[in-house]
């Protein structure tokens, strides 16, 4: 009997949303890569201290920062060796502001150390963060992110505090100036928006290298502030004026839709947007009492997709937020969906805000908070 060949499977890439990393200008094609597919526990955010001396009016971590937990220099290690083996390739170090913490060096070194591709900090660039950095180099990270909400000392003051524009300033150009992949990460709110793109002007003349914008979410501080949250049709229309201005600065230039028209749904859905990325588990955020996130907008609640003790992963058992993200793959979170390409709405928004934002706008649609585009066509393409 002959053996007839059994076909050759056909290989379907998962193009299931990008996260975009830092172009390797160094390396030559086809290696140079902007975008990289997802891969479970990719993106590691390790929440080494919640202490902060700002208490800016938009701040996720709320509560978190008057507790100020902070991890002892044995248990970064541990964690982040653990989400290492499990798949983490990129870090950030994150806070509160994490330069406060006694071992921040020590916590980025050891990323390195253990294997991380990708080494990055955001920070609110204050006096002790330039301290910290004058002790470090610019191949210690992948790139560094300042914090800066407004485009002036007036908006960006107003949330953070008299005098914080001048230093974050002078901070950011020390840092772009010494060599570091320097970005900046701006919140926009009712209070910023008038000034936001302002920043764009700065981080050209500061020789900032990309500069990403996202919506301000009534979450943690955020709650008592709701005042000057932006709706989602105010934002999708802010949206639309940084995508207009973008193109005429050097800077890249990103941004998390959040929502949609759904004439803007075949856009997103070709730059791979296809719904909610915590079901990829691209991404895991752990916190010093041990419980680990797949999505910020859920740090409020008791949802957290894990638990770490001792330097192990405790899956949580009961209502978690994973079982949530799945659950709009048999039945979508609003009830039903008027663009396919939303991927069953954001489940976390129906949970927080008790209500999807399609059903309040007849013409928007949500999208994952998490995910980004690009307000410039060749940005990350």
């Amino acid at each position: 009997m002959t053996s007839v060949p059994l076909p050759r499977p056909t290989i379907r890439s998962d193009a299931y949303g990008h996260a975009r990393m830092p172009r390797r200008i160094d390396m030559p094609e086809p290696a140079r890569v902007d975008r990289v597919a997802y891969g479970r526990f990719r993106n590691v955010y390790l929440y080494i201290t919640e202490a902060c001396q700002l208490r800016c009016e938009h701040c996720y971590m709320g509560e978190r920062l008057d507790r100020a937990l902070k991890m002892e220099l044995p248990q970064i290690v541990e964690t982040l060796r653990t989400w290492r083996k499990l798949g983490g390739s990129k870090v950030t170090i994150l806070g509160g502001e994490p330069t406060l913490h006694p071992y921040f060096c020590e916590a980025i070194w050891a990323a390195a150390k253990l294997g991380y591709e990708d080494v990055i900090t955001t920070t609110n660039a204050q006096v002790p963060a330039a301290r910290k950095f004058r002790k470090m180099e610019p191949a210690d990270f992948a790139y560094v992110q300042v914090s800066m909400d407004g485009g002036s000392a007036t908006t960006h003051d107003a949330v953070r505090g008299a005098g914080t524009f001048d230093i974050a300033i002078d901070t950011t150009e020390e840092l772009a100036g010494r060599g570091y992949d320097t970005r900046i990460i701006c919140t926009v709110n009712k209070a910023n928006e008038g000034d936001a793109l302002r920043l764009l002007d700065i981080a050209d003349d500061l020789g900032v290298s990309l500069v990403k914008f996202h919506v301000f979410s009534t979450i943690g501080t955020g709650h008592g502030n709701s005042d000057i949250a932006m709706n989602p049709l105010e934002w999708v229309e802010f949206c639309d004026k940084l995508s207009d201005a973008a193109p005429e600065y050097k800077s890249r230039v990103w941004f998390q839709p959040t929502y949609a028209r759904r004439d803007q749904v075949e856009r997103y859905a070709g730059e791979g947007y296809q719904g909610c990325i915590g079901r990829t588990l691209d991404r895991i955020s752990i916190f010093p009492d041990g419980r680990c996130y797949v999505c910020s907008y859920l740090f409020d609640t008791t949802m957290n997709f894990a638990q770490m003790t001792d330097g192990q992963v405790q899956l949580n058992h009961g209502a978690n937020e994973f079982e949530l993200f799945t659950s709009v793959l048999s039945e979508s979170s609003c009830g039903g969906c008027k663009a396919g390409a939303c991927g069953g709405g954001c489940p976390a928004e129906e949970l927080v805000l008790g209500t999807s934002s399609c059903n309040a706008y007849e013409d928007i649609v949500p999208v994952c908070r998490l995910w980004k585009s690009s307000a410039k066509p060749e940005d990350g393409r």
